[in-house]
């Protein structure tokens, strides 16, 4: 399932520190988090968001380098 422009545009807002799967899905998306799970891996694929490598299930946006 990829994110809609709307959730996109969310998460660009948000995920510049590290967040946790569950905050994303209750507070941000708002959708369940099998849904949130489809659509952050969506990006991860696309290149967009990477998993913290600090600690497990937080996602932050890929840093340009």
């Amino acid at each position: 399932m990829s994110p809609s422009k709307e959730q996109l545009r969310l998460l660009h807002g948000k995920l510049r520190l590290p967040v946790h799967i569950n905050y994303i899905a209750k507070h941000i998306l708002k959708v369940p988090l099998n849904e949130t799970k489809e659509i952050l891996y969506d990006l991860i694929e696309d290149g967009i968001i990477e998993e913290s490598r600090h600690a497990k299930e937080y996602y932050v946006l890929k840093s340009q380098k």
